[in-house]
């Protein structure tokens, strides 16, 4: 007889978003403080919401991807494959959307959320790949 209790529920396991998270926080943080030095309110502005859409974005990305992995194996590439080209057609949507609110650029700077959003896509692609390299 074992002591250990066999759990009827997959772990869901998502490696990497911590660091991933971490990466992120830290653009966001640099790219506010740049935005403030050098323009002002708008520049933090365009820049916070650019990482937060980063963040979110492949937070729920990874979310999905992470619950697909533990309940449906075998269908977890095709749903990160499809969760991926949502996540693009949400991104160019969203930016569309900005465009065409008539923010006025007094309140939000789009040339600093478009480069918070590459940034952030970077760091957080790259702490993936980190993390990936020191769990080997």
């Amino acid at each position: 007889m074992t002591t250990a209790s066999s759990s009827p529920h997959p772990r869901l396991r998502i490696p990497g978003v911590v660091p991933a998270l971490a990466a992120t926080g830290a653009v966001a943080l640099v790219g506010s403080a740049l935005g403030a030095g050098l323009g002002g309110r708008p520049q933090v502005h365009g820049a916070l919401l650019g990482t937060a859409v980063v963040a979110g974005f492949f937070l729920l990305g990874s979310l999905g991807s992470g619950l697909a992995a533990a309940y449906a194996p075998r269908l977890s590439l095709v749903v990160a494959l499809l969760t991926y080209t949502l996540q693009v057609v949400l991104l160019g949507a969203l930016l569309v959307a900005v465009a065409r609110s008539g923010a006025s650029p007094s309140s939000l700077d789009v040339r600093w959320l478009g480069g918070a959003v590459l940034a952030g896509t970077l760091c957080w692609s790259a702490a993936l790949v980190i993390d990936a390299g020191v769990r080997r």
